[in-house]
């Protein structure tokens, strides 16, 4: 079973994706949406202008009883647009193994920004299969080496660095991006 039919369970078996929609509309993004996942990640952007503490709450219960989280992280926060967002965070031991959830609760023009800047990855790599093929390799060298994490470096560096700049080795990667030292 490949990681994103791990994730469709996750999604729809566990009831999570018909939980969210009493929220607003949720739209799965990331590397699940152009379906280059290299490991457990699910993000998703949930369509909601009308978040408030007491749904957050209810959203928090709903988490923690169902998936008796690791780690939980759940704010309103207000972002460098100044547009508020709620996050809700966590991580759980689901089949066996270890998985990451971030869901945030946008406005339609930040999910549709989102998803367009997905599609058009999507879209190259369908057009020149090698790119997803460097992509996920770059991605899952860099989860090896203890790299690829939110302080380290993150998707959207490996899709800027192989789409941008044509880089297409882990090597080559590295070496014109290193990790900045303080």
């Amino acid at each position: 079973m490949t990681i994103k039919e791990k994730a469709d369970e996750i999604l729809y078996k566990t009831g999570l994706y018909e939980e969210l929609k009493t929220y607003g509309e949720p739209h799965p993004i990331g590397s699940y949406r152009m379906d280059m996942m290299v490991y457990n990640d699910l993000d998703i952007d949930i369509l909601n202008n009308s978040m408030t503490l007491e749904k957050l709450h209810t959203l928090t219960n709903y988490i923690l009883k169902t998936f008796r989280p690791t780690w939980y992280e759940a704010r309103e926060e207000v972002n460098d647009e100044g547009k508020t967002v709620w996050f809700h965070g966590f991580h759980a031991i689901l089949m066996d193994e270890l998985w990451n959830f971030d869901l945030w609760f946008f406005d339609r023009e930040t999910i549709t920004k989102a998803e367009a800047y997905c599609d058009t990855i999507t879209t190259r790599c369908h057009q020149n299969p090698t790119l997803k093929t460097t992509i996920t390799t770059i991605k899952k060298d860099l989860l090896t080496k203890g790299l690829y994490h939110y302080d380290k470096y993150t998707s959207m560096d490996v899709y800027h660095a192989v789409l941008t700049e044509n880089i297409t080795t882990t090597q080559a990667f590295l070496k014109t991006h290193p990790l900045t030292t303080y």
